[in-house]
C-alpha cells in the first residue's frame, strides 16, 4: 500500500489495469495458499527458487517481444473498446495468474506482474512497478487471510516487519521513479537471480 502511494503521487499506477489484476487476484489467492498444504518445505522452496530464475531475464528481454504485445496507448484514448478490452484481459489473466502465486509462494507483485506488464503491455517499467503494487494489495490481503487460518502467519513479527516495509516501500518507491528504467530492469534481474540461487542451495 505504501509503494503504491508512493508511486501513485507520482502518476505512475493505472488504476484500471490494478483494478483488474485485484479482482482476479482475490479470486485465485486463495487456491494458493489451499495448495501449499500438499507441498513440503523443501519442495516449496525448491520450485520458488527455479521460478525466481526462471522469470529473472524476462524483464531485460522486453526489447525483443514488445513489438509482438504492445497495445498503442492513442488508439485506448481515441475509444478503441477493442483495443482496451484486450488490455483488462490481458492484466485479469495477469491477475489470475499472480493471485495464485502470491498464496503460494507469498510473491506476486514483484515476480508476476511486474515482468507480465512490462511485456504484454505498453507500460513503461516504472508504471508495472506502480500498478503492480497497488494490484497485489487485496490478494495480498485475501493471501495472508488463507494462511492465518491455517496457522501459518507468525503473528509476533508480522506487525514489526509489517511496519518496517511499509517504511521501506514508501521511500523506495520515492527513490526508484527518479532511477532509469535500464538500472531498475537489470537491478530486478540481478535480484531474482540472487534470490532465486540462495533459495535453491537452502532449501
Amino acid at each position: 500500500m505504501a509503494g503504491a502511494l508512493s508511486y501513485g503521487l507520482s502518476d505512475a499506477v493505472e488504476l484500471d489495469s490494478a483494478a483488474a489484476i485485484a479482482v482476479c487476484g482475490m479470486v485465485t489467492a486463495r487456491f494458493g495458499a489451499a495448495s501449499t498444504v500438499r507441498l513440503c518445505q523443501r519442495t516449496l522452496k525448491k520450485s520458488l527458487g527455479v521460478f525466481m530464475l526462471l522469470v529473472a531475464p524476462v524483464v531485460p528481454a522486453k526489447a525483443y517481444f514488445a513489438e509482438s504485445y504492445k497495445d498503442k496507448q492513442e488508439d485506448i484514448k481515441s475509444g478503441n473498446e477493442q483495443v482496451y478490452m484486450k488490455k483488462m484481459i490481458s492484466a485479469g489473466i495477469i491477475g489470475l495468474g499472480s493471485g495464485f502465486m502470491a498464496g503460494m509462494f507469498g510473491v506476486g507483485g514483484g515476480a508476476v506482474v511486474v515482468p507480465a506488464l512490462t511485456v504484454a503491455t505498453d507500460m513503461n517499467y516504472h508504471s508495472a512497478l506502480g500498478t503492480s503494487l497497488c494490484a497485489m494489495i487485496l490478494p495480498a490481503m485475501s493471501g495472508t487471510f488463507a494462511h492465518y487460518q491455517k496457522g501459518n502467519v507468525a503473528i509476533r513479527i508480522a506487525p514489526a516487519l509489517a511496519l518496517g516495509s511499509f517504511f521501506g516501500a514508501y521511500v523506495g518507491g520515492k527513490i526508484g521513479i527518479y532511477v532509469p528504467e535500464e538500472k531498475l530492469r537489470y537491478g530486478f534481474t540481478g535480484l531474482m537471480l540472487t534470490l532465486g540461487t540462495r533459495t535453491i542451495l537452502k532449501a
